[in-house]
């Protein structure tokens, strides 16, 4: 009998949206996770290129590294600080639109940290269903 409590229990949890959760695109994902690790490797690790083998790409990460590695650096660091606020805030926006669940609220947070607008977008555009009121 027990079980049947849980299992309606969790098929409200469903319906209400207390458990809404939507990964991210994967081609976003997939995008954003490069975009990041190249990101990173120029500002942290610019010496271990291989800028010959890239071609014309690693002639143009050169010449980043070369003349503009301060603005590159300040690039990293503020798109990892934007993550990280975009993930807070997601947690808060998750609240604020009946997300309640603790684990659910923590997949919000993970994705966006790591995916930053590619998920947050996603969590401000959901529109979470009208309570009814009996």
């Amino acid at each position: 009998m027990a079980t049947t409590t849980t299992a309606a229990t969790g098929a409200e949890r469903l319906r209400d949206g207390s458990c809404h959760f939507q990964r991210s695109r994967l081609i976003w994902m997939i995008a954003i996770t490069f975009g990041m690790i190249l990101l990173g490797w120029v500002t942290l690790w610019p010496s271990t290129i291989p800028y010959s083998y890239l071609g014309i790409f690693g002639t143009f990460l050169n010449y980043l590294v070369e003349n503009h590695h301060k603005w590159v650096c300040y690039g990293f660091w503020v798109s990892w600080l934007i993550h990280v606020v975009e993930a807070f805030y997601g947690v808060k926006l998750c609240q604020s639109k009946g997300i309640t669940d603790p684990a659910i609220q923590f997949q919000w947070f993970i994705q966006t940290l790591l995916f930053g607008y590619a998920s947050f977008g996603l969590l401000v555009s959901y529109k979470p269903s009208a309570k009814k009121h009996y």
